[in-house]
């Protein structure tokens, strides 16, 4: 800079032209350093890994490939998504891989005249029949709600993750079948229309 203002060279507007290139630098990396940023705390917390399944900026899928500035999932449906860093960081993530165990939550509704002991014992025996569904810690079969149109039972078995889909897809199948063939209805919403007619 000494050099320069030797030479007679107006330091003012190169100093101004340095600083407005400096901002406007600046504003271009700024989602690139944030992106940055985010990156470096991924790799230091370690939220998640590749291989895991994750659900993080509204998008679920396995982690395929990660970096500084970007974290690449593969969708259930096998699609490849690119997420900046920055969008994961500053959302919930959600490591659905990262525990041994998974427990999976369903509902079941039967009619009011149902009878309730008889219902229980099915949908105990098709949760304790079911191969993939774990003993311990014990599944949870218990009447939650006495709804307007059933009385619902939740049914909550625990699972490793992997076959957290199979046994909820499998035990539903199997309770819709069961209970069919013991005469037990699964009710639907109905409303009772009352019509009154009136003379003038």
């Amino acid at each position: 800079m000494v050099a320069l203002s030797q030479l007679g060279i107006e330091l003012g507007p190169l100093l101004a032209g340095f600083g407005i290139a400096g901002v406007i630098i600046g504003f271009a990396l700024q989602d690139t350093l944030s992106n940055f940023a985010s990156g470096m705390m991924i790799l230091i917390y370690r939220p998640y890994d590749v291989g895991d399944l994750i659900n993080a900026a509204g998008v679920t899928g396995r982690v395929s490939h990660m970096s500084l500035v970007s974290t690449t999932i593969k969708t259930m449906d096998n699609q490849r998504l690119i997420i900046p860093n920055n969008k994961i960081w500053g959302d919930t993530i959600n490591n659905i891989t990262a525990e041994h165990q998974r427990r999976v939550d369903m509902t079941f509704g039967i009619g009011y005249s149902d009878n309730i002991e008889h219902a229980e014992a099915i949908l105990k025996s098709i949760v304790e029949a079911h191969p993939k569904v774990q003993a311990l810690p014990a599944p949870t079969i218990k009447l939650h709600l006495l709804g307007e149109s059933s009385v619902d039972f939740i049914v909550r078995p625990w699972a490793k993750p992997e076959d957290y889909w199979e046994v909820y897809w499998d035990i539903t199948r199997e309770v819709k079948m069961r209970f069919d063939a013991e005469g037990i209805s699964i009710p639907f919403p109905q409303r009772d229309v009352h019509i009154y007619q009136t003379t003038k």
